[in-house]
């Protein structure tokens, strides 16, 4: 059985969004807990907003979560895919620095519980309540559970078992329309100056944005 840092290694081969780099940490690496603090946050987002062309924190928080939720489930997944058991994702241990987005390393990587506990509740849950002055909860639930899926089909059939567990939690239940696939909630990805709608959207085309309210 493939220890943690062999898992790791394997599953970074399916996609840059699965790879964590291992070992010492010399550098601007920190916990991901302080993604939980206001100031760090606001950083975070303040350059994602510039980078994105939008002056609207909500739309730049939803960017950077979802792709640090899609980072968490990639390595879950592809961690208990891969081995049986889930890397340990412990806010403390696990780092994270901004680098085109939140990258992640772990200097001792262990496995952990299970993928429930180390996402949703050592990571994102908590990460929710934080951001929710910036961001509805409503939108970053469905973000988990949009990004969930998306590394699910990064993965294939083998992570489907896992999936759909992950989506009957409650806090994942009411996120999507499971007859149509489709959110409840949008990302506002619409509202960035290249913006669409995604393939799970609520919205069928992107809405009007008022005059005054575009970037």
């Amino acid at each position: 059985m493939p220890d943690a840092i062999e898992t790791l290694e394997e599953i970074a081969t399916l996609s840059p969004y699965f790879a964590v780099s291992t070992g010492p940490a010399p550098g601007p690496w920190q916990p991901t807990s302080t993604l939980r603090e206001r100031a760090t946050r606001d950083v975070l987002v303040s350059s994602t907003a510039e980078r994105m062309g939008t002056s609207e924190p909500r739309v730049a928080t939803s960017t950077v979560f979802f792709g640090y939720a899609a980072r968490l489930w990639s390595v879950a997944l592809g961690s208990v895919t891969t081995s049986g058991r889930c890397i340990r994702l412990d806010p403390e241990t696990l780092l994270w620095r901004a680098d085109g987005g939140v990258r992640l390393h772990h200097a001792d990587p262990r496995f952990g519980d299970s993928v429930a506990a180390e996402v949703l509740d050592e990571q994102l849950e908590p990460l929710i309540k934080a951001w929710r002055d910036v961001a509805a909860p409503g939108l970053l639930w469905g973000n988990t559970a949009s990004s969930l899926i998306g590394a699910g089909r990064m993965i294939g059939p083998a992570a489907t078992p896992y999936v759909e567990a992950l989506l009957g939690d409650p806090r994942l239940r009411t996120a999507l329309d499971r007859s149509t696939g489709r959110r409840r909630s949008c990302c506002l990805f619409y509202r960035t100056p290249n913006g669409g709608v995604c393939g799970d959207c609520p919205f069928p085309a992107p809405p009007a944005i008022p005059s005054n309210e575009r970037p």
